[in-house]
């Protein structure tokens, strides 16, 4: 997620040089073929591709709004985990004792840790298995910048450095590693329950959390799972670049039509045409952007520069449990990479 006010130009460029370098071409090879060769039947009437260009924007407008939505439910779902994740710490803090009896502190350093550690197993299956080309440098759309280590849930030593070799071994033996992780503190609560260290009432309460906390879960993966309707990207791309390869061949005729009612020269008409190719490429451009921002945010646990910030509100998470432990190993919090947050 980008957390820069704005995005660097350099950023726009990487994504957008093949782009414009291939625009540009081909509205000179129109001008060539039109007026050099004189292949006057290649130019259409401009009204024909407006009405095109305007069916285009509203086509991607509902796309963008369409892949946003995606994107916001995906941090919502998060910022309900952070809630969450609170809400567990305190209670394992507070909600977990029996009168002239004490609990020894390592259940509760066990029950944060394991949570700690299903955050990090979530962020870890979500970043799986992503659609998107690895890159070396920050891009603005379409890439993502993928560093080998766990605190950017890459590896899986994201959540076994705070698990158990025998809890290790469990849990990857199952086809989902964060689901089993919540079990195990469902079944770490009723042993507390039947030892007298939690009653009904708050033995409830806890495996309620435990529930929203599969809640969010779910969601994340329902997000990770479905993707976006392809019939709904791959048209959007699809119209957008008729509507590119069209632009330069309508820009020919209404450029023509304007040398020939100024009653230009051969040279001038030349020169005034050749000024439909910047026109072309800024028009082409700004289309070509607004499907890129759509596309970029139609999976938003991909680890691309425009997702959710998964790694960070992980380490978030951890930060604020231990601290409510009052751990001595805090970890910093992630900070931005090229103005970046993963």
């Amino acid at each position: 997620m980008y957390v820069r006010r704005g995005i660097h130009v350099h950023h726009l460029l990487r994504d957008s040089w093949p782009f414009l370098i291939g625009v540009s071409l081909w509205s000179g090879i129109v001008v060539y073929l039109n007026e050099i060769l004189e292949l006057r039947f290649l130019s259409i009437p401009i009204v024909p591709v407006t009405t095109i260009g305007i069916a285009v924007s509203l086509y991607l407008g509902f796309k963008s709004t369409s892949a946003y939505s995606r994107w916001w439910e995906a941090r919502q779902v998060w910022g309900a985990i952070i809630t969450g994740s609170r809400d567990w710490g305190n209670s394992v803090l507070n909600l977990i004792y029996a009168d002239g009896r004490k609990l020894d502190p390592a259940v509760r350093q066990d029950l944060i840790r394991r949570h700690i550690a299903w955050v990090h197993a979530l962020a870890f299956q979500l970043r799986a298995r992503s659609r998107l080309k690895a890159a070396g440098a920050t891009y603005a759309f379409g890439r993502r910048l993928i560093f080998q280590d766990a605190d950017y849930h890459q590896t899986p030593e994201s959540y076994r450095r705070l698990l158990s070799a025998e809890e290790i071994a469990e849990v990857e033996a199952t086809g989902n590693i964060a689901t089993h992780l919540l079990r195990r503190q469902g079944d770490r609560l009723r042993e507390l329950a039947e030892q007298g260290f939690l009653d009904s009432y708050r033995h409830v309460a806890m495996m309620a959390m435990i529930t929203a906390l599969f809640d969010g879960q779910g969601k994340c993966e329902r997000i990770k799972n479905t993707p976006f309707p392809r019939q709904v990207a791959n048209f959007g791309l699809m119209f957008t670049w008729i509507f590119i390869i069209l632009l330069p061949l309508a820009f020919v005729d209404s450029f023509e039509a304007e040398t020939a009612l100024r009653s230009m020269s051969e040279e001038a008409s030349l020169d005034y045409l050749l000024l439909m190719i910047p026109f072309t490429l800024l028009i082409s451009w700004v289309f070509h952007i607004m499907e890129r921002v759509s596309d970029s945010t139609e999976d938003p646990f991909e680890g691309g520069v425009a997702d959710v910030p998964i790694s960070a509100l992980a380490r978030t998470i951890e930060i604020e449990l231990l601290e409510m432990m009052g751990a001595g190993d805090v970890p910093d919090p992630m900070q931005p990479v090229d103005g970046v947050l993963y």
